[in-house]
């Protein structure tokens, strides 16, 4: 494995506030065999700095899609694969236009991690990622748990999220000022049955804004985001389905109950 610190200073690149590029051989391994990666598969890789994984991904993917928003990391890419099955994107990631994928396997940029877990949710990208401690803990938090929110339900909306196992922040160059998780990320949405998922997560930001109070309560308080007047909350309140039950301890079923409810009675 390639010393990254020196080939930055060969590059020029000097790391800014969010660059923190894996160092580590075994956790790099144990990332891509999270991926499940298969010789026909399409695989896409976000922000591969040096190409420290991508060194791994490409003797295991048909092709590697590797999208670097630092032009001169990306033309090092450019350079340093000519030739091989891998295409560089030198853009931001949440401009992209994804291709046909099958799986996902990056240490992702942490400060823009939530919006890559929403994008691959919505193209059911099956992903295995590196991400902040934290976010992996309330990724896979259950009802009830401090850490449970709406990120929370909009994972286990798209996914099945799985927490793998932690990383030192020794493993980065530079280190960072958090601890990182491998999380897997299995893509099945299908199983909720939800047919309006727009006013599903509209109903979870909601009644998140109140999450310690319970359902018939944090609707009304809540009730200028589902543009309804006061009286007609209340009188919809204790027909909501799980009424009495605090939000924090709403699963995805339960919350899907609640908005379907709610887009036939508003």
């Amino acid at each position: 494995m390639e010393d990254i610190e020196k080939k930055l200073r060969q590059l020029g690149v000097q790391p800014v506030e969010g660059q923190n590029f894996l160092n580590s051989e075994p956790i790099i391994k144990a990332l891509v065999e999270a991926g499940e990666i298969e010789e026909d598969h399409n695989v896409l890789e976000i922000g591969p700095g040096t190409g420290s994984i991508t060194d791994y991904l490409i003797g295991k993917a048909a092709k590697v899609y590797a999208v670097e928003n630092d032009t001169t990391l990306a033309n090092h890419l450019e350079e340093k694969y000519s030739g091989e099955n891998t295409e560089v994107v030198n853009e931001d990631f949440l401009n992209y236009d994804i291709p046909d994928i099958d799986r996902c396997v990056s240490n992702i940029p942490f400060q823009i991690s939530s919006e890559i877990i929403e994008i691959l949710g919505k193209n059911q990208i099956q992903s295995s990622l590196i991400v902040q401690k934290a976010l992996a803990a309330k990724a896979v938090a259950e009802p009830g748990d401090s850490n449970y929110g709406p990120f929370t339900v909009m994972v286990n909306y798209y996914f099945i999220p799985v927490k793998l196992r932690d990383v030192s922040k020794r493993r980065y160059f530079p280190k960072p000022e958090v601890e990182t998780s491998i999380l897997k990320l299995y893509p099945n949405k299908e199983r909720h049955g939800i047919e309006d998922e727009g006013e599903f997560f509209e109903t979870t930001k909601a009644l998140f804004t109140h999450k310690r109070k319970k359902v018939r309560n944090a609707f009304v308080d809540a009730r200028h985001m589902f543009e309804i007047e006061k009286d007609r909350a209340k009188e919809l309140r204790d027909e909501i389905p799980h009424s009495e039950q605090r939000v924090i301890n709403l699963d995805v079923r339960k919350m899907a109950e609640i908005a379907e409810f709610l887009e036939d009675s508003i």
